[in-house]
């Protein structure tokens, strides 16, 4: 996991931000979104609708930023700077995180032309398509990297042991084919998570908690994997599911509500049921287009 704490930027971060900027960005201001280099122009840029990330190290300090969007089903990124060991990485690993949770397949920059820049991209997996530049202008290379699928899908006899070290089952009862009800979150051909609907009596679906590997949390993606199982169970004849819940379930209780769960409290402990009923999803359209939830507070 990084060192590095990754969160989105706030008007307060606009002066530790434009230092990191005009460090990292010292001769390259070709590369660096204009007015970024100062607090004030780095308040512009995020009240204007520029979404930024920032890294903080182990004392909060920010350390490394990018500047990123999307357009035309391609997430970009420009401004990528840092002043501490690894930081960029760590904020370029989140970009394609967020790429995939908004269903984006590439990933794109600018970057210098030079080669050792160009050496660190391609260790990244991000390939040149194009160069810009040139006739007395700086040369720039475009670089793009094709992200692995995030996906919730049935299980399959290849994941028999990633999920048994997440869940602790047992390897055999998943390699003798795929278990009605069980589904895994997975990162192109890595499982990162298990979820599963299990058989309850009187028409009610009893779904496991969600399980997400290292470096998975966090992101929301136990909304979109319930997402998947209820839709599951609402198809299979279920009228009613039922959900355990935990210190970890419970950040994401508003997230929850929105979605018509309701926490109940019971002789055998907490839990949150669920209606069911509209086979579209929870939220009552397609599930594929799922959009990414508010961090919990």
């Amino acid at each position: 996991m990084s060192r590095y704490a990754i969160r989105r930027a706030e008007p307060v971060d606009a002066a530790g931000l434009a230092a990191v900027f005009a460090r990292s960005f010292e001769g390259l201001a070709h590369l660096l979104w204009p007015g970024l280099e100062t607090p004030e122009g780095v308040a512009a840029a995020l009240q204007t609708g520029s979404e930024m990330l920032v890294a903080e190290d182990a004392g909060g300090a920010v350390v490394a930023a990018v500047r990123f969007g999307s357009d035309e089903g391609v997430l970009w990124f420009d401004s990528l700077g840092s002043i501490a060991p690894g930081a960029g990485r760590a904020l370029v690993r989140a970009v394609e995180r967020l790429a995939q949770e908004r269903g984006l397949r590439q990933a794109r920059t600018r970057i210098p032309s030079d080669e050792r820049t160009r050496w660190v991209f391609q260790r990244w997996g991000f390939v040149p398509v194009a160069r810009e530049g040139g006739a007395g202008r700086p040369e720039t290379l475009v670089v793009e990297r094709r992200l692995p699928l995030l996906t919730v899908r049935e299980q399959r006899r290849a994941d028999a042991h990633a999920i048994a070290a997440l869940t602790g089952e047992d390897p055999w009862l998943f390699e003798q084919g795929a278990r009605p009800g069980w589904f895994v979150l997975s990162d192109g051909e890595r499982v990162a998570g298990v979820v599963a609907v299990r058989e309850g009596r009187g028409g009610v679906a009893r779904v496991a908690p969600p399980v997400l590997a290292d470096g998975y949390q966090g992101r929301g993606l136990e909304l979109w994997m319930l997402d998947v199982a209820l839709r599951y169970a609402g198809t299979g004849g279920y009228h009613t599911a039922i959900l355990v819940a935990s210190p970890a379930i419970d950040l994401r209780r508003r997230d929850l509500e929105d979605r018509r769960w309701q926490r109940q409290d019971g002789p055998d402990g907490a839990c949150y049921v669920r209606a069911l009923g509209d086979e579209r999803g929870v939220t009552g359209k397609d599930i594929r287009h799922w959009e990414e939830p508010r961090p919990p507070e």
